[in-house]
């Protein structure tokens, strides 16, 4: 997905007022020779120089192959869109380090149920209003409420967005991985900013890690295949910190990339928070969702208003918004119209996870700031 804007909520001192995830997540043996069920010992010593040869051969013909294993970096055009798709459930995927030809098949996503659609924008960074602050970067993406910013030509490097007039610039940029990414190598990268929200100023550090694990074709929902994919490992730490207190967010997953696209084709995404104040025990949540890319085609297309997804739906404790970045606050009501909860949002998260644990098994109706309205039934 693409990427978050973090505040923090009341009980570390944080107003929150936003949502969501950036959002923000391969490789094998290059070929299989018959020469190889054979010894050297096999042969007569007249062959040995000729053996010598070939594997010398062999030799340079695989690091010329590996050579050629990297990710390069995606031309996103002014004026494309997409849509991706958000549900809550995903298999564990197996080991396949360093290696190319894999094959992933994705598509059982779409059959888990509970698929939300969040739609999205590639525009001018000249164009927005808050461009400026931004002119380092290449490509604006709008969509969820907020514009984030990012760049493409050395680095997959993000520059911060912009979320309900809350702007958050990184004055030190977050560089996920560099271009070209190749298969084995890892990158690590530091990042941090300062903002302001409700007269409190946040100081936001960071860290992330990103491995190129493989290369190989992935099938995503509906049957639809993508060749040259690679299998990217993403691991990060964002910490917003303020005079109250802390909020930690921790992203774990998997994720795959292509050079024909600008964002990543699926992810596997595990997901933490830790609220820690001043004075008080931490509340601590966690979540994991996956993610693909459903549509991606040249014109713009107006996000629409629900672009949010809840899940998982039906709900037993908790239940988990994704993409509701342009909302402030939530609130849940029976169907009699009785309001049950109440929580306000943490400015640009692309992910908030809500406590329903006290509900009582029922239908109710999740109510957003902007407008928007979703059905959701706690079962136990």
């Amino acid at each position: 997905m693409f990427r978050k804007e973090c505040g923090f909520d009341s009980h570390s001192g944080y107003l929150e007022q936003g949502n969501l995830q950036e959002n923000a997540s391969l490789l094998g043996a290059f070929f299989v020779c018959p020469y190889f069920s054979l010894s050297i010992l096999d042969h007569p010593q007249s062959h040995l120089l000729e053996m010598k040869s070939f594997y010398a051969l062999l030799v340079a013909v695989l690091l010329a192959a590996g050579a050629q294993a990297q990710l390069q970096s995606p031309s996103p055009e002014i004026g494309e869109s997409f849509v991706q798709k958000v549900v809550e459930a995903f298999e564990p995927l197996g080991e396949d380090s360093s290696t190319t030809g894999q094959v992933w098949d994705l598509s059982y996503l779409a059959a888990t149920g509970g698929v939300e659609s969040v739609p999205a924008a590639i525009l001018s960074v000249a164009a927005t209003p808050n461009g400026k602050v931004f002119a380092g970067s290449d490509v604006a993406m709008e969509g969820g409420g907020q514009t984030t910013y990012y760049s493409y030509g050395d680095s997959y490097e993000y520059h911060g967005g912009v979320q309900n007039n809350l702007i958050v610039a990184y004055d030190d940029t977050e560089v996920y991985f560099p271009f070209p990414f190749a298969l084995g190598e890892s990158h690590e990268d530091t990042f941090s900013c300062e903002y302001g929200t409700a007269g409190i100023t946040v100081y936001r550090t960071g860290q992330v890690l990103a491995e190129c694990l493989s290369e190989g074709m992935l099938t995503l929902p509906g049957e639809v295949t993508y060749d040259n994919v690679y299998r990217l490992h993403l691991s990060e730490v964002l910490v917003d910190s303020t005079f109250l207190g802390t909020y930690e967010v921790q992203v774990e997953g998997d994720y795959f990339f292509s050079s024909a696209y600008p964002l990543t084709l699926a992810a596997l995404i595990q997901y933490s928070t830790v609220d820690t104040p001043i004075s008080g025990d931490p509340v601590f949540t966690e979540t994991s969702y996956s993610v693909w890319m459903d549509s991606y085609t040249v014109g713009v297309d107006e996000p629409g208003a629900q672009a949010w997804a809840m899940l998982p739906n039906p709900a037993r404790n908790q239940v988990t918004l994704v993409g509701a970045q342009s909302a402030s606050e939530v609130v849940i009501y029976g169907l009699d119209g009785r309001e049950w909860k109440r929580s306000v949002l943490r400015p640009g998260l692309q992910a908030q996870t809500i406590d329903v644990s006290e509900l009582p098994v029922g239908t109710y109706v999740v109510h957003t700031s902007d407008g928007t309205a979703k059905k959701l039934v706690i079962e136990r």
